[in-house]
């Protein structure tokens, strides 16, 4: 087992939802609003640098960690979708 640590744009929520539910990683925590630094861009929900970002951290099965990487990949080839990432961590004991 590992943990997936995603960060991500938050108004695609639904999308990286879909995506997880698509691939059957349905055991994570989500935390909607984060405030981000990435690179230049900053959101932190203000009206002088409006959005946030959200985190997801998700109990990945064996089976589901390659086809989450694949399909993150994938997702960060669209357009302003390169501020997402994701992070596999091996998890020593999940009880």
């Amino acid at each position: 087992m590992k943990v997936g640590l995603l960060f991500y744009h938050s108004v695609y929520d639904e999308e990286i939802r879909a995506l997880l539910d698509r691939l059957g990683c349905v055991r994570y925590v989500e935390v909607p609003q984060a405030w981000a630094l990435d690179g230049g861009e900053r959101r932190f929900g203000t009206h002088i640098y409006p959005g946030t970002d959200a985190i997801i951290l998700a109990f990945l099965d064996d089976g589901c960690t390659e086809p989450l990487v694949s399909a993150v990949r994938e997702f960060r080839t669209g357009r302003q979708k390169e501020h997402t990432h994701l992070a596999i961590i091996p998890a020593e004991m999940v009880v």
